[in-house]
């Protein structure tokens, strides 16, 4: 499947596309939220086989290809703040699934580590359907956003023994 780029807010961001190889369509969405490593192979594989199980998958890179560190560091800002341009990407990455002639228009978001942190906060935003966290920052979110959690209901995975998990308090 094809890395492509998409229109958000602030430009053209950077992402890549995975579509159902059987069936005619439309299917569901889903935008794919990388974790602190960036749009990398592992997480185009997570497309793909979002792909596989029948939904248009699309992995924005939160990053847009500028400095690691310094883009982690403001990933995580934004978490903390529930604003900023990366959720106007994942808002914009929804909007472009949504319009897509293969899409039902029905969107969800899985998230992986520092992308399960959007996820969660995604999942209160208009527009999103269903919410799959999995494991690391989502824990920080839902312990100092307790009524987010409750309200939300997200489908979440978390690894044995995660600490921030397991010292969060929910």
């Amino acid at each position: 499947m094809p890395d492509i780029t998409f229109r958000a807010p602030h430009g053209e961001v950077p992402g890549y596309l995975a579509v159902p190889a059987e069936g005619a369509g439309p299917w569901p969405g889903v935008v794919v939220i990388h974790e602190a490593f960036g749009l990398n192979a592992d997480i185009r594989a997570k497309a793909d086989q979002m792909a596989a199980h029948g939904y248009v998958a699309l992995a924005p890179d939160l990053f847009e290809r500028r400095a690691w560190i310094l883009c982690v560091r403001n990933a995580f800002t934004q978490i903390r703040a529930q604003s900023g341009p990366a959720f106007e990407t994942l808002d914009a990455a929804r909007s472009f699934l949504a319009g897509r002639a293969d899409c039902t228009g029905h969107t969800g978001v899985i998230g992986f580590c520092m992308g399960g942190g959007f996820a969660l906060l995604c999942a209160t935003r208009d527009g999103f359907s269903a919410a799959a966290i999995n494991y690391g920052a989502h824990g920080w979110v839902a312990h100092h956003n307790a009524d987010l959690w409750r309200q939300t209901a997200p489908v979440g995975n978390y690894g044995e023994g995660d600490p921030v998990w397991a010292t969060s308090g929910t």
